[in-house]
């Protein structure tokens, strides 16, 4: 009996595990912000919470994040996989009040804060999917970068998938509007690149506004590294779950 038992309770952890592991890195299911993250915000332009299964973040108007020295943005970071090639992957609602407020860009972000090197890919003020990146006083809009997608082929709507993936000192930038679809490319960058060294940045989320922005609010329902292999779970339920199988 005890080791019917044994096999019992085994195959429940490897249940529990196997369902952990499938889940995202973060699917923000927690009471609060998981410990991966680091919550940067110099001018306390953002309040956030965790409700629903998402992360709701507000944002004030004129928080912007632009060439070095303007640094009023909020970013959600974590430090990326110590591999050189993997991809990060996130679902946002810009459109939480019916459509993306005007003046606003956010979506996932690669940065080296010693360097202000930033590229930012995400929904950009109702008008496509798009990077913008800058090192130091180079800053470069979708015109200058050529890397985005147009309303056309992904809308900017309560679902906005986004992907990022490295490839050495590659990215290529991808969005959808569906889980069932097929990930459109908005383009690969290789200038910000080098700027992405092991050790010297981080990755994650990113949210904005500049002038002529209003007072906004955000929806993040995940964001993930697959390579990763893991999921955080902020509360431990895996542990606290076999704790409570064990008595």
């Amino acid at each position: 009996m005890k080791v019917k038992a044994w096999l019992i309770l085994s195959a429940m952890f490897l249940g529990i595990t196997c369902a952990v592991y499938a889940a995202h890195l973060d699917d923000f299911n927690g009471a609060k912000l998981s410990s991966i993250w680091t919550y940067r915000d110099p001018k306390g332009n953002g309040k956030y919470k965790l409700e629903g299964g998402k992360l709701i973040l507000d944002l004030k108007a004129f928080s912007d994040m632009y060439k070095q020295g303007v640094d009023g943005g909020v970013m959600f970071l974590t430090d990326p996989p110590n591999i050189e090639d993997f991809s990060i992957e996130m679902l946002i609602n810009v459109a939480v009040k019916g459509s993306q407020p005007p003046s606003t860009h956010a979506g996932i972000v690669f940065f080296n804060e010693d360097k202000w090197a930033y590229s930012i890919w995400g929904p950009y003020t109702a008008r496509d999917i798009r990077v913008e990146d800058c090192v130091g006083q180079d800053y470069r809009w979708r015109d200058q970068a050529q890397i985005g997608v147009d309303l056309a082929d992904v809308a900017i709507d309560q679902d906005v998938y986004l992907k990022v993936v490295k490839t050495g000192k590659k990215l290529e930038f991808f969005t959808k509007g569906s889980p069932g679809e097929d990930w459109v490319s908005g383009g690969v960058d290789e200038k910000l690149g080098p700027y992405y060294k092991p050790g010297e940045y981080q990755v994650g989320m990113v949210f904005k506004s500049w002038s002529g922005s209003v007072d906004s609010t955000f929806e993040v329902d995940y964001f993930d590294i697959p390579e990763l292999n893991t999921a955080v779970d902020p509360e431990d339920k895996l542990a606290t779950t076999w704790a409570s199988i064990k008595r």
